[in-house]
């Protein structure tokens, strides 16, 4: 259920409270703007306030209404096998049905991975782990979800939109595919699918399903990676196990891949700095060190 931390990389003060607490995006942002977080830096004579994209170093210390912050020594991450008719987000702006109810039970501080759409149910992961959130999520990273598809309508296996799934479908300026489709059953009124995706783009399964002129019933997500829901029930959670965990890490590209893409932002971000003439001295130090080690 819980892994440790991996060695502490300079991040934004936003990523940092959330890194240390159990603040929403919103509200850590609101406190910034309330003046109830400052940063003390080594040497400096008394706290300071920073913006929320600048870098906070492991050597820093971090207040939130002057307590002293931490970067969370371990992390939980959980599965929900979601209903329908719920809006996977921490509050729906319509006031219909919304995640809260299952937040409210489950450990403080995590956060849905991702979306699933209104209308479908499956599985949705929720972590207090934001490298392993982006890491599930990153496109690059090739992790696959499958999805169950009920059609009304009967399918031949030589249906010509079956293979269009994977050779591409136009979606508003991009093209959508799918990593691989097969009929799973068939009967005179309708057909159930199995898709595979690697993309997950906004209701990108709805959208491809219109653009092939399918009559889409049902959306269920079966799996993220190794995970699949088993014998979990529709509205029931439960935690990962560690294994768990360390496959979902396995199947999103590994920590090394994570911590590689953070240092080539950071570098980035030293170059931006450089290139705009303001450089930033404190970051290109740590990248000294960092190549040195």
């Amino acid at each position: 259920m819980s892994q440790a931390s991996p060695p502490f990389l300079p991040r934004r003060l936003e990523k940092f409270l959330r890194d240390s607490t159990e603040l929403s995006v919103d509200d850590g942002r609101r406190a910034h703007a309330l003046g109830q977080v400052c940063v003390l830096a080594p040497g400096a004579p008394a706290p300071r306030f920073m913006r929320v994209d600048d870098l906070v170093y492991e050597d820093d210390t971090v207040f939130l209404n002057q307590f002293r912050l931490e970067p969370r020594s371990a992390h939980v991450s959980l599965m929900l096998n979601k209903p329908g008719d719920v809006t996977a987000t921490l509050r729906d702006p319509h006031g219909q049905r919304d995640l809260t109810a299952f937040l409210d039970a489950m450990p403080r501080g995590v956060f849905p991975v991702g979306r699933l759409d209104r209308e479908t149910t499956g599985m949705l992961l929720f972590t207090n782990d934001g490298d392993l959130a982006n890491a599930i999520l990153h496109p690059d990273h090739q992790t696959e979800k499958v999805y169950w598809l009920w059609l009304d309508q009967p399918l031949a296996d030589d249906d010509p939109r079956l293979a269009r799934w994977v050779e591409g479908v136009p979606l508003g300026g991009r093209v959508a595919r799918a990593v691989s489709v097969g009929v799973q059953h068939r009967s005179e009124s309708h057909t159930e699918l199995l898709v595979t995706l690697c993309e997950g783009k906004n209701r990108q399964i709805r959208r491809m399903c219109r653009a092939l002129d399918f009559d889409l019933m049902h959306l269920h997500r079966k799996s993220v990676g190794p995970l699949a829901l088993g014998s979990l029930r529709i509205g029931e959670w439960r935690p990962l196990s560690a294994d768990e965990v360390e496959g979902l890490w396995h199947a999103a590209g590994g920590r090394r891949r994570a911590t590689e893409r953070k240092i080539a932002a950071l570098v980035a971000r030293a170059r931006e700095r450089r290139e705009r003439g303001e450089p930033d001295l404190r970051l290109e130090a740590w990248l000294e060190r960092w190549r040195a080690s």
